[in-house]
């Protein structure tokens, strides 16, 4: 664990100590801003632990730590979930039920089967051809009209096409994370915005925070993966 604690950076403690701060200003300063309704307080409590826990995840999901699986199911699914039914956005807590926190299970234990033989706090990671590239992208495609499609005949469904969209990039990006390929970073670009523009049409306002933070943190990690893939270009277990 000491090990670990000194592996972060001072940019990547200077990223966190940024993002829990803007976090702390927003509930002080614009409570009203969170939510647009604020009567539930189990939904209001997710959405901060949510907004604070995703940033550290996916810095963690940078440094190609395998305890990134466990933060984000115990401070971001449950929490999430939560927040998923109160808003009506059926897929997602679907998703999170039944893929999410399942896969999250088996991608630690992927994880630590793959460390790096340098660096053993890393996991090895890798990149797709450019026709697996092309085949998931029509997969996902597919997925998301075909499930918002009947997710829309539900009662009480909201942003239905838009939610199943939102589910299939992220359900990619957690295949394409428990395989360990970068390419998990244009999944996860793309859910990030689909996700901003569901909390701006729900009010979730509070969400935009983690949803800027997480897409610095993905350009970072993005640049990490791919220094780390070219130089390890071909020794990739």
């Amino acid at each position: 664990m000491k090990q670990f604690l000194k592996s972060f950076t001072p940019y990547q403690i200077g990223y966190l100590l940024v993002v829990f701060l803007l976090t702390a200003l927003f509930i002080i300063f614009l409570p009203d801003l969170m939510l647009d309704d604020m009567s539930n307080t189990l939904v209001v409590v997710c959405s901060v632990v949510a907004t604070l826990a995703n940033p550290l995840c996916e810095l963690l999901i940078s440094k190609q730590s395998k305890w990134n699986f466990m933060v984000d199911i115990f401070f971001i699914e449950l929490p999430e979930l939560v927040i998923c039914l109160a808003m009506g956005w059926y897929t997602i807590a679907i998703v999170t039920l039944l893929f999410w926190i399942p896969i999250d299970i088996f991608s630690f234990r992927q994880w630590t089967r793959h460390p790096d033989s340098q660096e053993q706090e890393l996991t090895v990671v890798k990149r797709l051809s450019w026709k697996q590239g092309a085949l998931a992208v029509l997969a996902i495609l597919a997925f998301g009209f075909g499930v918002g499609y009947l997710i829309s005949m539900l009662p009480g469904a909201a942003d239905s096409y838009l939610d199943a969209l939102s589910a299939a990039f992220g359900m990619a990006n957690g295949i394409l994370l428990l395989l360990r390929y970068s390419e998990q970073w244009y999944a996860w670009f793309i859910t990030l915005v689909l996700y901003a523009v569901l909390y701006i049409s729900s009010g979730t306002y509070i969400m935009l925070i983690t949803v800027a933070a997480m897409l610095v943190n993905t350009c970072y990690g993005f640049t990490r993966w791919l220094i780390y893939t070219k130089k390890h270009a071909g020794l990739e277990g």
